[in-house]
């Protein structure tokens, strides 16, 4: 079980300014997040690569499974 430590100072804890700079630049830092969080332009499902490496799975696995039945 974790044990936890009630802090009773009161001490304020501020962001340098170093770091109050990095995040003055919206359009940069709008543009990491964008890069962090957005998906790839592209499905999947759509990727001719993938799509033809799923399929010779599935052709695979459905023929072991005719095989052994």
């Amino acid at each position: 079980m974790r044990k936890f430590v009630v802090n009773k100072e009161q001490k304020k804890i501020e962001p340098s300014k170093e770091q109050i700079d990095r995040y003055k630049d919206f359009t940069r830092l709008h543009h990491e997040y964008e890069r962090l969080l957005k998906r790839g332009k592209k499905p999947l499902y759509r990727d001719p690569k993938l799509f033809m490496l799923i399929f010779i799975v599935c052709l695979v696995l459905l023929l072991l499974y005719l095989e052994s039945r």
